[in-house]
């Protein structure tokens, strides 16, 4: 696949239609969202996912009466370590993080591990009929190929800024991306943690979404529940 061809292709682009935040069974929860401060829950596969969706909330909603906090209580019981345990476990875990503890929105944060637009398709559309088939929604943040592939783009461009080059990093293979981003191809979590804070402070949200079609998806989902409070 080139660098430059559009991705998803506009046919098939996943976001197209708008997104329809009040669940059947959840009107309530939701419709509570207007409330200045949002109640969050979060079931990803690492750190750097809820560090990058942190920083990212942080700076989206900077110049908006919305604030967005992060349920720990309900983090301390859902908590998954892999890939694995976020697909068996994300749908049960939107439906309680909706319901028991009554959080007003809802991200799951998981690594594609693939490049091909088709995959993410694919991916999407499987996340959000399990969803569908429990009554709830999540926003799906769902990196090409990993986190650390969008975080490789933020180093790229602190380390070029004013620089236009339409750059692609999506078809590297993942050890590259660690590489770049954190100087290792593993790395533990406390060396990894403040290298990802470090570089989504002060998040360009749009000079990424113009280089990554996949942060470009998950930030139109963001801002159609934002649009609708």
């Amino acid at each position: 696949m080139k660098a430059t061809r559009s991705w998803p292709p506009k046919a098939s682009r996943p976001f197209a239609a708008p997104i329809r935040w009040a669940s059947i069974g959840y009107r309530a929860s939701w419709e509570a969202c207007r409330h200045e401060q949002h109640s969050l829950g979060f079931f990803g596969e690492d750190d750097a996912q809820r560090l990058f969706l942190q920083h990212y909330l942080t700076a989206l909603t900077a110049d908006s009466p919305h604030r967005f906090e992060f349920d720990e209580a309900f983090a301390l019981r859902f908590r998954a370590t892999n890939k694995k345990q976020v697909d068996d476990l994300f749908a049960e875990a939107c439906t309680v993080g909706l319901s028991q503890y009554q959080q007003q929105c809802f991200f799951v944060g998981r690594d594609l591990d693939d490049h091909d637009p088709a995959a993410f398709s694919r991916k999407l559309q499987e996340m959000r009929l399990r969803l569908e088939g429990r009554g709830v929604e999540a926003v799906l943040l769902l990196p090409v190929q990993c986190i650390e592939h969008w975080l490789w783009y933020l180093k790229w461009h602190r380390e070029n800024p004013g620089q236009t080059k339409n750059i692609s990093f999506e078809t590297q293979p993942r050890p590259e991306a660690k590489q770049a981003v954190c100087n290792a191809r593993k790395c533990l979590t406390k060396h990894s943690n403040p290298i990802v804070a470090e570089l989504v402070a002060g998040l360009d949200i749009d000079w990424l979404a113009s280089r990554s079609a996949s942060f470009l998806a998950f930030h139109t989902q963001v801002q159609e529940y934002v649009a609708a409070l």
